[in-house]
């Protein structure tokens, strides 16, 4: 039955129009990254020859994509998907109906938080298997692996962008507030993610900051083992667990 109702979660937020909106900032951030790979505006040169000491045109491009782009998507796509969880059944009147049903709070609110998770999968996956051709076409050297590994690690920081949305969304119980804050802490977020990069004294900070875990696979770009991989994704999995678990303890005392 809850996988039932997670599939057909999933397929009503994929239909709805805030779903459509967040496929369409994905595939814009798809088609301008060859031009951002082609044209790098010049702080970001010199931020790549600080911090890696090189000019490959492939790294050039995976700390655009994950940086410029993929940085940026997931905070606004959690809040997209998540920012109103429950909230929005609450004000309606729909929650008091669901909850009549053999159903948890704590279980609902767990479901609806997966399949969002879910379609922030779908819609992540989709831009990046789409924006690795596009990009390999045209440049010499692509390094598919180490391309994939990491994205591999940052979908599991997206996964936190969801989680984080839907907790702010329960904690604060008012749609316009929750999404707000959850942006601004996300983007806050978001920009400390390569503090440890440009200071490495701060690297012992960045690791409790989700996002640096999910761009962690560019610190090891030349030594890449699976460790590397591994590691941030068990760090990002304990912390999903955490911000849901709160989530759905919060969730019990919410009033209907």
């Amino acid at each position: 039955m809850k996988a039932r109702f997670l599939w057909l979660d999933m397929r009503a937020t994929l239909g709805e129009r805030k779903t459509w909106l967040a496929a369409g900032l994905a595939f814009y951030a798809v088609l301008t990254m060859p031009i951002l790979a082609a044209k790098p505006p010049e702080h970001v040169l010199s931020a790549l020859k600080v911090w890696f000491s090189t000019s490959d045109p492939f790294i050039l491009f995976l700390f655009i994509w994950t940086d410029l782009a993929m940085n940026k998507l997931i905070a606004m796509l959690g809040v997209v998907l998540a920012g109103s969880l429950v909230i929005r059944e609450r004000e309606t009147g729909q929650l008091a109906v669901l909850l009549s049903k053999p159903v948890s709070p704590a279980s609902y609110y767990l479901a609806r938080t997966l399949s969002a998770c879910a379609v922030m999968a779908v819609l992540y996956l989709g831009a990046n298997l789409a924006v690795a051709p596009l990009v390999a076409r045209s440049m010499p050297g692509f390094r598919w692996g180490l391309f994939f590994a990491s994205m591999a690690v940052h979908l599991f920081a997206a996964f936190f962008a969801v989680c984080f949305s839907a907790l702010m969304a329960v904690l604060i119980r008012k749609r316009a507030l929750a999404g707000l804050v959850s942006l601004l802490v996300l983007s806050l977020l978001v920009s400390l993610a390569f503090m440890g990069f440009y200071n490495p004294a701060w690297s012992g900070l960045s690791f409790f900051n989700p996002i640096t875990q999910g761009i962690s696979v560019l610190g090891h770009m030349d030594d890449l083992r699976p460790g590397h991989v591994l590691m941030p994704i068990a760090v990002l999995l304990g912390i999903n667990a955490v911000v849901l678990a709160l989530g759905a303890l919060r969730v019990r005392h919410l009033e209907v």
